[in-house]
C-alpha cells in the first residue's frame, strides 16, 4: 500500500466507532502518520458524530475550575475561555480559577527550586541554598532577598511542610500563606513544625493572610509554650527605631518593640486620630495617626512637655491641603475634640468606656493554676504569662468574660471593671484592661464548689479578683431597651467585645471597638437594638452594605454576607476558648 490514505473514503458516515476498532484493520502498512492525517481523522470523526465537536460553555468551565482538580484537561479548557464571553458572575469565577492556577504554579516553581537545591553536591564551596538562590535569582529577575526567600521557602515546604506544598499544588493555599508558615516555624524542630502545620492548614484557605498569620503565631506559642518567653527575650535584644529617607522629602519610620508597647502606641495614635476626624479634621486617618506621633515629638522638643502642643499648637491641628501632614492655608482652626492638657483634660473613650490596651487571659493562669500565654485583644499578638504578670504588677482593670463552653462566644461581660492598683511605680504603657476568660463549666464549678482547686485559688487571690469572679451576670439587662437608637454604651461595649475583630468579609486584625455598630435588620425595617441584631463591620463594609448592593443576615451564630452577584460568605464572632 503506497501513497496517502484518504480517510474520507475509508470511513462511512456515522461509523466512527467501527473506524477506531483496530481489529477491523489487520496488517495495514501505513506509510506515514502526519499532523495532517491527525487533523483529517479528527474532522472525519466529528463529521460522523457532530456531538464530539461541542465544548462546554465558558461559564460552565470557569465555575467548574473554582473547585475541580487542576489537571491538564481543565487547564486547557480554562485557557481557551474568552473573558469577553463571561457575564459578571463568570468574571469573578474566572479570577478565582486563575488564582488557583497561580497557587498551583507557585507549587511547581517551589518543587523545581527544591529539586535543584537537592542535587547540589554538599562538597561545594558555597552552600546549596546560596548557589540555588544565585541561579534562580538571575533567571527570575529577583533581588538577593527575594531569591533567598524563594529558596528557603521552597526547601522548607519540600522537607518540613509537605502538606502545605500539596495544598499549594491543589490551588487551595497562596504563596504568601505558605511563606508565613515557613517563617514562623523556622525555629521549631521538624516534629513541632508539622504539628503547627496540622493545626493551621485545614482552615488556611478560608482565612485572610492576616488571620492566617495570626493563627500560625498562636499555634507556635501554644505548641511550644516553653519557647515563647525565650523567643521574646531574644527578640528584645533587637528593639530598634529606624528612620529611612526615601527621597522627595519623605521618609519611613520603623519600630521593633514588644507587642504590648506596640499596641499601646497604636491605640493611642488611632484614638487621637479618630477623635480629630470626628471633629472635622480633613486629613485621612493614616495622616492623623502620624500627626499624633509628630505632635508628641514636636511638643517635647519645643516645650520640654509632650502635652503642651495639645493646648497651643493649633497649626498642627487645623485643616490641611491634600497630601500634607502639617501646614494649612489661611488661619488654622483648632479642633476642640482633641484632648488638652491640664485640669480639664479627660481620657478618651469608646462605647462609653475609657480607651485601653486590652489583654485576654484565662482565669486559671490568672489564679496561678496554669502558665498559658494570653493575647492582645486588638492585634491577637501573643503575650507570655510572665509578661502579663508584669503588666498586672503595673496596675490593671479586670473584667470577667463568661464564654460558651461549646462555641467560645461571649455570653456575659461584667458591667464594670475591678481595679488592681500598681504594686510599685506607675502604670506601664497606659491603661491596661485585662479580660479574664471563664468558661461556663468553670463558672458552674465555682458556683457549686465542684472544683476545689479553683475555689481554693480564688480564696487565696487578691480580694478584687474574687469580687470580679463573683460579680453577677448582667448580659440580660442589655436587652431592656430594644427600641433605643443608637445602642446604649453598655450594649455597644458588649457587642464590640463579643466580636473582638470586625465581622465583615476579609476583616483583618483591627479592633471591633473601632468599627461601626450596625443593625442586621435595620431599625426602619423593624430591627431591634439587641445582641442578636447587632454586629461590627468596618465603615467600608457598612457602606458596601448601604450603597454597594451587599446584604447581610443572621445565620446561626454568624452573619451571612451576600454580594450583588449572589456569592456568600459567613463570618462569626470571636472564639474566646483561646483555640484556633
Amino acid at each position: 500500500m503506497s501513497g496517502r490514505v484518504d480517510l474520507a473514503e475509508l470511513v462511512e458516515p456515522c461509523d466512527a466507532q467501527r473506524f477506531v476498532d483496530a481489529s477491523l484493520w489487520p496488517d495495514l502498512a501505513w506509510p506515514e502518520w502526519t499532523e495532517a492525517d491527525e487533523a483529517a481523522l479528527t474532522e472525519t470523526l466529528i463529521a460522523a458524530d457532530p456531538a464530539l465537536r461541542s465544548e462546554p460553555p465558558a461559564a460552565e468551565v470557569v465555575a467548574d475550575a473554582e473547585t475541580a482538580p487542576l489537571d491538564r484537561a481543565l487547564l486547557g479548557r480554562l485557557a481557551a475561555v474568552d473573558v469577553d464571553e463571561l457575564d459578571d458572575a463568570g468574571l469573578v469565577s474566572f479570577a478565582v480559577a486563575w488564582t488557583r492556577v497561580s497557587n498551583h504554579a507557585a507549587a511547581q516553581v517551589a518543587r523545581a527550586v527544591a529539586r535543584f537545591r537537592s542535587r547540589i553536591d554538599p562538597g561545594e564551596a558555597l552552600s546549596a541554598s546560596a548557589l540555588t538562590a544565585a541561579e534562580f535569582g538571575v533567571a527570575l529577575g529577583l533581588g538577593a532577598g527575594g531569591a533567598d526567600l524563594l529558596v528557603a521557602t521552597s526547601a522548607a515546604l519540600a522537607t518540613r511542610l509537605p502538606d502545605t506544598l500539596a495544598a499549594l499544588d491543589r490551588g487551595e493555599v497562596s504563596w504568601p500563606k505558605a511563606i508565613a508558615l515557613v517563617e514562623r516555624t523556622a525555629g521549631l524542630t521538624p516534629e513541632l513544625a508539622r504539628r503547627v502545620e496540622q493545626v493551621v492548614l485545614p482552615a488556611a484557605a478560608s482565612r485572610t493572610p492576616a488571620r492566617h498569620a495570626e493563627a500560625i503565631r498562636r499555634a507556635v506559642d501554644r505548641i511550644d509554650p516553653g519557647g515563647a518567653a525565650e523567643r521574646r527575650r531574644r527578640a528584645q535584644a533587637d528593639i530598634a527605631l529606624i528612620r529611612t529617607h526615601v527621597g522627595d522629602g519623605m521618609g519611613e519610620l520603623f519600630a521593633r518593640l514588644p507587642s504590648e508597647d506596640l499596641d499601646a502606641i497604636w491605640t493611642g495614635a488611632d484614638t487621637w486620630a479618630r477623635r480629630a476626624k470626628a471633629a472635622g479634621d480633613i486629613r485621612t486617618l493614616d495622616q492623623l495617626r502620624v500627626a499624633a506621633l509628630v505632635r508628641w515629638a514636636t511638643s517635647f522638643l519645643s516645650h520640654g512637655d509632650s502635652t503642651v502642643c495639645d493646648d497651643i499648637c493649633e497649626s498642627l491641628v487645623g485643616p490641611v491641603e491634600a497630601g500634607g501632614i502639617h501646614g494649612s492655608t489661611g488661619d488654622p482652626e483648632p479642633v476642640g475634640a482633641v484632648a488638652t492638657s491640664g485640669a480639664g483634660a479627660r481620657p478618651p473613650t469608646r462605647h462609653g468606656r475609657r480607651v485601653a490596651v486590652r489583654v485576654v487571659w484565662d482565669v486559671r493562669s490568672l489564679l496561678g493554676l496554669a502558665d498559658d500565654p494570653g493575647e492582645l485583644a486588638d492585634s491577637g499578638a501573643t503575650l507570655s504569662a510572665e509578661t502579663i504578670r508584669e503588666l498586672i504588677a503595673d496596675g490593671v482593670e479586670l473584667r470577667r468574660l463568661l464564654v460558651d463552653e461549646a462555641t467560645g462566644e461571649l455570653l456575659d461581660l461584667t458591667a464594670r471593671g475591678f481595679s488592681l492598683p500598681p504594686r510599685t511605680g506607675t502604670a506601664h504603657g497606659g491603661p491596661v484592661e485585662l479580660h479574664v476568660v471563664m468558661s461556663t463549666a468553670e463558672w458552674d464549678a465555682l458556683q457549686t464548689g465542684a472544683d476545689s482547686q479553683l475555689a481554693t485559688a480564688v480564696d487565696a487571690a487578691a480580694p478584687m479578683i474574687g469580687a470580679m469572679l463573683a460579680a453577677p451576670l448582667t448580659a440580660a439587662e442589655l436587652e431592656h431597651w430594644p427600641d433605643a437608637y443608637p445602642a446604649p454604651a453598655a450594649l455597644a461595649d458588649f457587642i464590640a467585645t463579643r466580636d473582638r475583630h470586625p465581622t465583615n468579609p476579609g476583616a483583618g486584625l483591627s479592633a471591633a471597638h473601632a468599627s461601626d455598630l450596625d443593625h442586621v435588620v435595620a431599625v426602619r425595617d423593624g430591627g431591634k437594638t439587641v445582641r442578636e441584631n447587632l454586629t461590627t463591620p468596618t465603615r467600608r463594609w457598612h457602606r458596601l452594605r448601604t450603597l454597594g448592593g451587599w446584604t447581610v443576615r443572621r445565620v446561626g451564630r454568624g452573619w451571612q454576607w451576600t454580594s450583588p452577584l449572589g456569592r456568600t460568605i459567613t463570618t462569626r464572632p470571636y472564639d474566646y476558648r483561646l483555640r484556633l
